[in-house]
């Protein structure tokens, strides 16, 4: 009689389990309890994005097909959203560096750096285009008045990030190597920056 209460017990209890799982299954296929969740933390309505060349407004040349280029390579290893660079597309990221400065904090007794630090100030817009009925002209194509219009229609946030890299050439590294690890930072909080809010 025992065993065929807990037998029953068991099986209750597995299917309140099974019920739990079953109810907390996602659209995506991902679970979901509690406001923890298995799914993307990206958008999932979005399914392309257009990531022009960033502008440089500093004295640095070239930062801004490296940072292009890590930004892109990171949303498509991070995000289920596909890179294009022509036709319509759901939503678009352009950004501006800024700032770029170079500190030399410590040197030593002939002068020679010691410790160094780059800081990258770069502005990031993410625009959503999906408000509008189909991907608009470039914006140099239009009057004022039209790109007053378009602008009304589109849903986009604007961020300004500052980021800081340290480097010790004593310890064999360089402003070279700081300056692509910055970078490669700058690409990873732009990219984490894009997730949706909880």
């Amino acid at each position: 009689m025992r065993i065929i209460v807990l037998r029953g017990l068991a099986w209750c209890l597995i299917g309140c389990l099974g019920a739990i799982v079953i109810s907390s299954c996602t659209a995506s296929g991902g679970l979901s309890i509690l406001g923890y969740t298995s799914d993307s933390q990206f958008d999932p309505s979005i399914r392309t994005i257009r990531v022009p060349v960033f502008r440089n407004e500093t004295f640095y040349r070239g930062l801004e097909f490296q940072l292009t280029q890590a930004v892109i390579q990171k949303i498509e290893q991070r995000t289920p959203w596909k890179v294009v660079q022509q036709g319509y597309c759901d939503a678009e990221l352009t950004g501006i560096i800024k700032l770029v400065q170079k500190r030399v904090p410590l040197v030593n007794p002939l002068n020679e750096v010691r410790e160094g630090e780059y800081i990258f100030t770069v502005e990031i817009t993410f625009t959503d285009l999906r408000g509008a009925p189909h991907s608009p002209p470039p914006l140099a194509c239009l009057d004022t008045n039209s790109q007053d219009q378009i602008q009304d229609n589109r849903a986009s946030s604007k961020t300004t990030i500052v980021r800081s890299r340290n480097f010790v050439p004593e310890l064999g590294q360089s402003s070279a190597t700081a300056r692509q690890q910055l970078v490669e930072d700058l690409a990873e909080q732009i990219v984490n920056m894009l997730e949706s809010p909880w």
